[in-house]
């Protein structure tokens, strides 16, 4: 009798990743190792991406740490919030998202001039150009 072949079902699997965080909503990559993640490269495409960042990776004292654990968000058509580029265009409601050209783990608009990467994600509020903030988006 065969048992199948799914190894983890959840929807958040701990990896190490080889970046400090110092915010929740980075997109992530595959890392050096097995096990590990890095902030998506600027530009990354769709197909090299993890998925994104559960929580940050602060000490105790508020200083991001890096070679640690930290959640990823695997499952694709959920509902994330991903940490936009800091100098980020306006995103409008169902905006195409991808991972910013200049920024690792961070997305913007993709507007097909200024972002050309892969569609990651659609945005799902609105926000204003420079927020450098996070933006809820549905991840695809």
């Amino acid at each position: 009798m065969s048992v199948g072949s799914l190894v983890n079902d959840a929807d958040v699997v701990p990896f190490v990743t080889e970046d400090a965080l110092d915010a929740y909503g980075y997109v992530m990559a595959a890392g050096s190792a097995a096990g590990k993640v890095k902030k998506a490269p600027a530009g990354a495409s769709k197909n090299s991406i993890i998925g994104v960042a559960f929580t940050d990776t602060k000490d105790m004292d508020g200083n991001a740490k890096s070679n640690v654990p930290v959640g990823v968000v695997v499952k694709r058509g959920v509902i994330v919030l991903l940490k936009l580029a800091p100098d980020n265009q306006a995103v409008s409601y169902g905006a195409p998202l991808c991972v910013d050209s200049a920024t690792a783990g961070t997305v913007d608009y993709r507007d097909g001039t200024n972002e050309t990467g892969d569609v990651i994600a659609i945005a799902l509020e609105d926000k204003p150009a420079n927020d450098g903030g996070h933006v809820k988006a549905l991840l695809l």
